[in-house]
């Protein structure tokens, strides 16, 4: 065989790679209940954790960490990742990382729906019409200019070692502030765990 059909074969080999390489990037994942076929039907979610908020450009202010529990529906429609949380729980008041300053956070606007993805190649659930309301306590103690903040918006999670368990650290979150304030990003922190179910 000439070098020039060796080499117009190697091209063709490093092509065929990259198209077939976002072909598997772009595979959603699917819910699993501890075995190796996709669940069928809808399955119940109790999903646990610690949910902390931060303002993007907002000097480092954090609100949270505040315990959580979600209650929900997985499914798998279509070979993806679907389901809702129908409704959750929040610490009555949690800390923030200034002294003095602690925050009432209630979540609103149930059901929120989910959607599997991928993130930079990794499996993940895109959390959307999440709303939460913020009530500051503390007065000049906290760092925001009014004492009640709503952001609303959309949440993206990865799963990270335990496929049970969904990241909120690697990837900056849809979520914006309402009037009276401006347009501003919200991201959320933090990790929340399922009981039973996996994702992957």
């Amino acid at each position: 065989m000439t070098f020039k059909k060796i080499m117009l074969l190697a091209s063709m080999a490093v092509a065929a790679v990259a198209f077939a390489a976002p072909a598997a990037q772009a595979m959603a994942p699917q819910w699993y209940h501890g075995g190796a076929n996709p669940i069928t039907g809808t399955q119940a979610l109790h999903i646990t954790g610690n949910l902390s908020n931060t303002v993007i450009g907002g000097g480092g202010f954090i609100t949270g960490p505040c315990e959580v529990t979600f209650e929900g529906t997985a499914s798998n429609v279509n070979g993806m990742a679907s389901g809702s949380i129908t409704g959750g729980t929040i610490s009555p008041e949690c800390e923030t990382n200034v002294e003095g300053c602690t925050v009432i956070t209630t979540l609103q606007a149930f059901p929120w729906s989910l959607t599997g993805v991928t993130v930079t190649d990794t499996t993940g659930v895109e959390i959307s019409g999440v709303q939460f309301e913020y009530h500051y306590i503390g007065g000049a103690a906290c760092p925001v200019p009014v004492s009640t903040i709503m952001a609303t918006g959309t949440t993206t999670t990865t799963v990270e070692a335990n496929p049970k368990c969904l990241s909120f650290e690697n990837h900056t979150d849809a979520m914006v502030t309402h009037a009276p304030l401006p347009t501003i990003t919200v991201d959320t922190l933090g990790t929340i765990c399922d009981t039973t179910l996996e994702l992957k």
